[in-house]
């Protein structure tokens, strides 16, 4: 009887097989043998995988983590909230922080990593699926924290140069008349900080500014007391160069907006009377020259969850598109869906417990090793 011959697979086909798998089975296939754990471990492996899982809007490996009063995060599976016949599991996620009784925020996620802020700690970079965090170094001397009337918050990621970027906007009154603003930004490819050109008049609104394709954004209000918001300003994060953006033409300025991202596209809230019952829901046409804006659904709410929405201190709105067209829209401790098709929205869940949420895509990115100029990510 002839010996068996156990085959060996092409490097290609195993690549296409892998690639298919999510990111908390390859963790445990880097075991297998080092072709392998060389192959998932390689950067070109590393970002064609969460190419594929990020455009599956209806994958698994996407995520909300919502924080709780304190400093614990518990994570749910994105798509099953979009299916009100199952059971929504949230699953504790701990904290990167080091002092787990320091109350943190959450900046924003992009490929994988969450960029967590703290009034005492220096920021963090975690990637809770890996669960590898990063601690960014101390600030510069530009960041005074003593004078400071405010900081605003941004996370996002630089295409052109492959690198993960926090934003401090800091706005200074030494004297209690006048206002100066620094801007800080951090690089993690070169684990440093350096400020970058201001931009004058108006303050910031929102604590973290949402980000889409490249670019961060804020509300700017006239009034550094007041939330009436006049436009919006964005941040290239590849030339670090700012831009103005006019609000829609109906949106009246007294009111406060809140931002957020319907599929890859900017959004606004936007409260429609005084009374604060109802709100547009608008997303942004961004033409290079010229930005429009396109009112797609509008949403009905009580009083107090208007007030709620406009006035608390992250004073944004995380929300997902699938690919049915749905819109899945998430104020903690409430998580709503609007169909489309029937023009309805609904009340899918609500957690008491938690007060902020965020999406994120599972990835196998490291940020430590980033950091530290590593040929291969994991």
């Amino acid at each position: 009887m002839a010996d068996s011959i156990i085959p060996v697979l092409p490097r290609e086909i195993i690549m296409e097989i892998l690639l298919k798998l999510p990111p908390k089975s390859l963790l445990k296939f880097m075991c297998v043998s080092k072709l392998w754990l060389q192959l998932i471990s390689s950067p070109e492996f590393v970002k064609t995988h969460l190419k594929l899982i990020a455009n599956d809007k209806e994958c698994i490996c996407h995520r909300v983590i919502l924080q709780e009063s304190g400093d614990n995060f518990k994570v749910c599976c994105l798509p099953s909230l979009f299916y009100k016949e199952q059971r929504i599991e949230l699953f504790d996620m701990g904290s990167p922080m080091g002092n787990p009784t320091i109350y943190t925020w959450i900046v924003g996620s992009v490929n994988g990593l969450i960029c967590l802020y703290s009034k005492i700690e220096e920021p963090v970079l975690w990637n809770p699926t890996i669960r590898k965090s990063k601690k960014l170094p101390t600030f510069g001397a530009n960041l005074r924290k003593d004078c400071s009337y405010y900081c605003k918050y941004g996370f996002g990621y630089d295409e052109s140069r492959d690198d993960y970027k926090v934003v401090v906007i800091q706005c200074i009154s030494e004297d209690g008349g006048s206002y100066d603003t620094v801007v800080n930004i951090y690089s993690l490819k070169t684990d440093s900080w350096r400020t970058i050109n201001k931009f004058q008049g108006n303050f910031l609104v929102n604590s973290s500014g949402k980000f889409v394709d490249g670019k961060l954004y804020w509300a700017l209000s006239a009034d550094v007391d007041t939330f009436n918001v006049c436009n919006i300003i964005s941040l290239d994060l590849a030339d670090e160069t700012w831009r103005r953006l006019e609000l829609p033409r109906y949106v009246e300025g007294s009111y406060p907006l809140a931002l957020g991202v319907v599929g890859g596209d900017l959004s606004l809230l936007c409260p429609n009377c005084h009374e604060v019952t109802n709100s547009d829901v608008c997303i942004m046409n961004d033409c290079g020259v010229e930005v429009s804006w396109t009112k797609i659904f509008t949403v009905d709410h009580t009083k107090d969850l208007g007030e709620f929405i406009f006035f608390s201190p992250i004073f944004s709105v995380p929300s997902c598109q699938s690919n049915k067209g749905e819109i899945l829209v998430l104020i903690p401790p409430v998580i709503m869906l609007y169909d489309g098709s029937t023009r309805q929205l609904e009340v899918v869940d609500q957690f008491e417990e938690c007060a902020v949420a965020e999406i994120y895509v599972e990835s196998l990115i490291d940020p430590l090793l980033i950091a530290n100029h590593e040929t291969t990510l994991i």
